[in-house]
């Protein structure tokens, strides 16, 4: 004891005799971890992660480390800002700088290069979005610890001539579910196990689906660092991917290249990558591959979009491990990257691994090497990737200039305000500048009201807005990445006018969304006063529910010139009292009345689902209560108990009825609904509950129910058939009651989704299924379908159903083929699945009140 104590004091005396000047040794993150930055088998969460950088802060006067908000789940969300003393101490001017390169609109050429010579490039590392993707933030502990105090190269001149701005986590919420779930099974049977929810509350993995759309909280905050606070020139997104390919991916990209992106922005990216791979293979880092895989074609995604806010993108996907547990490749494993067959050295792939153990360090030396050569490219001509930035803030302003369209207008006579509301939050958060008329307005020839949206093309981000906002056709001969349509306002069912001619009107700039869409304010298209709501207004229906949760009665009228309008009344004036009675609709006027908020489940298996969060979070924003329903609560049986509706958000046919296969993962959490699961949901219906199904669950449905439909994009036929992420055009059928005020032809999302007909008599009789009258509320159009995108053989899906509606006993079942709620960018097709969860429902202490009056 008595040795530890003056071992202590020794320590202390000699801290405190540190020559002036001289600061205190700053924590290497080995120390602060207790182990090995990527130690087999050891993940620290996000405490230990923000702890870390917290410290940086404390103890280098090189890290600055901020809180910038809170997380989904509430959770510190940090940013750590590493660079020179002297740089830190003039950050506000190098900010500034940062701002005129981005917008150098009425400044002039002496105070563009002002900025220049005193600004610095600014780099943006974001870290482990995707929280299974689990080596980057000890990767960005280790990077920031080196860069704040290395008296080396590169990290000297990357000091000096740079501000890197390091996101430690994207997802820190995710990331501590991870390493829950790793320390839970680590060193059992079930150490490579996949999570059983999704690591971020709504999304999973489809966080990197979210950046025009930004649903979610981390969306936005980075978002708002972006392109309203700092303005980096440079945006580098790290990334694990399979584990039996390439050991890492690097720029440049695959085609297709989207045209809406400056060509010095992707050639620019192209040098940082080819020097990287230079760098990487000099050092004898074997496996790098570029050219493959991932495109520079869609948007969504937090690269994608960066790009078409004129900064550099950078994408690295190192190859994964199991978490943290170690893998063995033999050489015979292992796969081209460059979809040659063969394992063997390309120009795209000039050094293949020879195979081997792959562990988590390995990850991290990957990610910094392309660090280290990162920062030396910039560090060493720091003038040219400044310039590189401005002059594509230049060119995008001269195009909105000198090409067409020049301006798009959102007029005020929109018939969803609510989403005109949203589509004008997401551009003035992505950083668009956003106008309004004070008076009428004349363009191209034709006249539009007093507050009218107008969004000019000639601003630094008019290219990002002239991709959300055109019609995109994918080229032919590739195949598609991801989505290949997202047009916005197609997405959101808001009518968007592109102008050729410039706009001459008196306008005032708005601040933010609110101000915009002021002119709907009370505005008597609306509708939405007293007890009238107008279903064409997505806002309705979170008073729908308000009202409904609150005991009122509802019903959608199809009278003529009524369409579409949702009629709300009270209960009887001693609606407090016992045994109190509901008002009955006039039935020459009810469309579909409801007297109460059902109870409604949204079924989640333990196979992470993201359209099961995506439509989570569109309950959850419009207010929609719900509870989640697993496996084992279907497996019980009587789920008339305490459901309603029951909702299947499109899981396939396969994890419905299997779920995970046992010995996979813990017991609890392997297996599906088959057979009893899925007995006792045809039980349900039978009893008088709602099902609701979208995209594959639906054709689970079909074939439980047996229902006489055949979905042609499975069949024989359908060989040639693809469409992945495309903007469709459907068409209702508004004459049927549910459909009553639908427009009658509306934008849908189909991304590899189903299409069905009715089964002929002789197809019916010899899959020995039933006569049933199967209701068409929405088909493919029959002609013109594809708005946006790209589909290959459409006339196999033209005119079929997409969504459908069967009684089936007391209850009755609603298929749509495709997702309502997509991403949640598709809010023009959420009140399609408001309208069959809200208004087409029994409740039993319903039935119970009306058989008694």
């Amino acid at each position: 004891m008595a040795c530890r104590v003056f071992f202590l004091l020794l320590v202390l005396s000699l801290v405190q005799k540190l020559p002036p000047g001289v600061a205190a040794p700053v924590t290497p993150p080995e120390k602060h971890l207790g182990y090995p930055v990527g130690a087999d088998f050891k993940l620290p969460d996000w405490n230990a992660v923000m702890g870390y950088f917290t410290r940086l802060d404390r103890e280098s006067p090189r890290v600055i480390t901020r809180k910038i908000g809170t997380t989904t789940e509430g959770r510190d969300f940090l940013m750590s800002i590493v660079s020179s003393e002297e740089n830190l101490d003039r950050l506000d001017r190098i900010k500034a700088c940062a701002a005129i390169l981005a917008d150098p609109r009425g400044h002039s050429t002496a105070e563009k290069e002002a900025a220049i010579r005193e600004g610095r490039p600014i780099v943006f590392i974001h870290c482990a979005m995707h929280a299974t993707e689990a080596a980057a933030p000890q990767f960005a502990m280790e990077f920031a610890y080196k860069l704040a105090t290395s008296d080396e190269e590169p990290w000297i001149g990357a000091r000096e001539k740079t501000v890197v701005v390091i996101f430690p986590s994207a997802n820190p919420d995710g990331l501590d579910q991870v390493a829950q779930w790793y320390h839970q099974n680590v060193g059992t049977p079930f150490e490579a196990a996949g999570l059983v929810e999704l690591y971020q509350r709504y999304t999973g993995h489809d966080n990197n689906r979210d950046w025009f759309m930004l649903t979610q909280s981390e969306t936005r905050l980075v978002t708002e660092q972006l392109y309203r606070v700092w303005f980096p020139q440079v945006f580098w997104d790290i990334h694990q991917q399979g584990t039996g390919r390439e050991r890492m991916f690097i720029p440049p990209y695959r085609d297709p290249l989207n045209p809406n992106i400056d060509s010095v922005m992707v050639t620019t990216t192209h040098a940082l990558g080819g020097r990287a791979m230079l760098d990487m293979c000099r050092e004898g880092l074997q496996g790098v591959s570029t050219g493959n895989a991932y495109d520079l074609w869609w948007n969504g995604s937090t690269l994608n979009v960066a790009r078409r806010h004129n900064m550099i993108g950078l994408l690295t996907e190192a190859a994964s491990v199991h978490i943290a547990s170690p893998i063995f490749f033999n050489q015979a494993d292992l796969k081209s990257p460059v979809g040659e067959g063969e394992y063997r050295p390309s120009n795209f792939f000039p050094s293949p691994w020879p195979g081997g153990w792959w562990r988590m360090r390995n990850i991290i030396d990957y990610e910094e090497a392309f660090g280290r050569s990162l920062l030396g490219s910039l560090s060493r001509e720091s003038d040219y990737w400044l310039r590189a930035c401005l002059g594509a803030a230049e060119r995008a302003i001269a195009a909105g200039e000198t090409s067409v369209p020049s301006a798009w207008l959102i007029p005020s006579d929109n018939r969803d305000p609510a989403a005109v509301r949203r589509l004008a939050e997401v551009l003035v958060l992505s950083g668009v500048e956003l106008h309004v008329s004070s008076a009428p307005l004349k363009a191209d020839g034709r006249d539009y009201p007093a507050g009218t949206i107008v969004i000019r093309r000639a601003q630094p981000y008019g290219e990002f807005v002239k991709d959300l906002f055109e019609i995109q056709r994918y080229p032919e001969g590739f195949s598609a990445y991801d989505v290949t349509g997202w047009t916005i306002p197609l997405l959101l069912g808001v009518r968007r006018v592109e102008v050729v001619e410039p706009i001459e009107a008196r306008l005032r700039r708005v601040p933010d969304a609110s101000d915009a869409v002021k002119a709907f304010a009370g505005d008597s298209r609306v509708g939405n006063t007293g007890s009238l709501l107008t279903s064409s207004d997505s806002g309705s229906w979170s008073r729908l529910v308000g009202h409904l949760g609150n005991g009122g009665t509802a019903r959608l009228l199809t009278g003529k010139g009524r369409e579409g309008l949702i009629e709300l009344a009270s209960k009887a004036a001693d609606h407090g009292k016992k045994g109190a009675k509901v008002a009955k609709p006039k039935p020459s006027e009810d469309a579909t009345g409801v007297s109460s908020l059902p109870r409604i489940g949204i079924y989640a298996a333990w196979t992470p689902h993201a359209p099961e969060g995506w439509m989570r979070y569109v309950f959850d924003t419009w207010k929609i209560p719900y509870v989640t329903v697993r496996n084992e609560m279907l497996r019980a049986g009587q789920i008339r108990d305490f459901l309603d509706v029951l909702i299947l958000p499109g899981q396939s046919p396969a994890a419905l009825d299997e779920g995970r296969k046992a010995g996979t993962l813990p017991e609890p959490y392997a297996g599906g609904l088959a057979p009893e699961g899925a007995v006792a949901v045809e039980q349900f219906v039978l009893d008088g509950g709602t099902l609701v199904a979208t995209d594959a669950s639906a054709n689970w449905v079909i074939d439980l129910l047996e229902l006489p439909l055949i979905d042609v994009t499975r069949g024989a036929d359908a060989k040639d058939f693809f469409c992945a992420g495309s903007v469709l055009r459907g068409v209702a059928a508004t004459d049927r009651p549910l459909a009553a005020g639908l427009p009658d032809s509306m934008p849908l999302v189909f991304s590899r989704s189903a299409a069905w007909r009715k089964m002929t008599d002789d197809e019916r009789k010899k899959a020995d299924r039933e006569a049933r009258e199967v209701e068409t509320l929405l088909r493919y159009a029959p002609t013109r379908l594809l708005l946006s995108g790209g589909i290959k053989k459409p006339e196999l899906i033209e005119g079929r159903d997409a969504w459908l509606r069967a009684a089936y006993g007391k209850g009755r079942v609603h298929l749509f083929g495709f997702q309502p709620h997509y991403r949640a960018w598709s809010q023009v097709t959420f009140p399609l699945l408001f309208r069959a969860v809200l208004l087409d429902h029994d409740r039993p202490e319903a039935a119970a009140d009306a058989k008694a009056e």
